[in-house]
């Protein structure tokens, strides 16, 4: 062989590589930027019924703009939430 011949098995075997790497990022999961994104998830025990004083104090300090609770008057579950005035 002459000395800056080329072995066709590692030309071939380069392609290979090449197309495998180009198909993998096209086999990438889209992901669309205007889909809604999880931020943060709470969850609650709802079994201990409060009143409905308990539940504008706690929505006040938690300082959310709703509330989740059970309503000990009605023992429904409710939800308290605040205006835009």
């Amino acid at each position: 062989r002459k000395a800056n011949s080329v072995n066709i098995s590692d030309v071939l075997n380069a392609m290979e590589e090449d197309l495998s790497v180009s198909e993998s990022n096209e086999e990438e999961e889209f992901i669309d930027p205007e889909s809604a994104v999880v931020t943060k998830i709470k969850s609650f025990d709802p079994s201990k019924a409060i009143s409905i004083k308990e539940a504008i104090f706690a929505l006040d300090y938690i300082d959310h703009d709703f509330h989740v609770f059970r309503d000990e008057e009605s023992n429904e579950v409710s939800v308290m939430y605040k205006r835009n005035a």
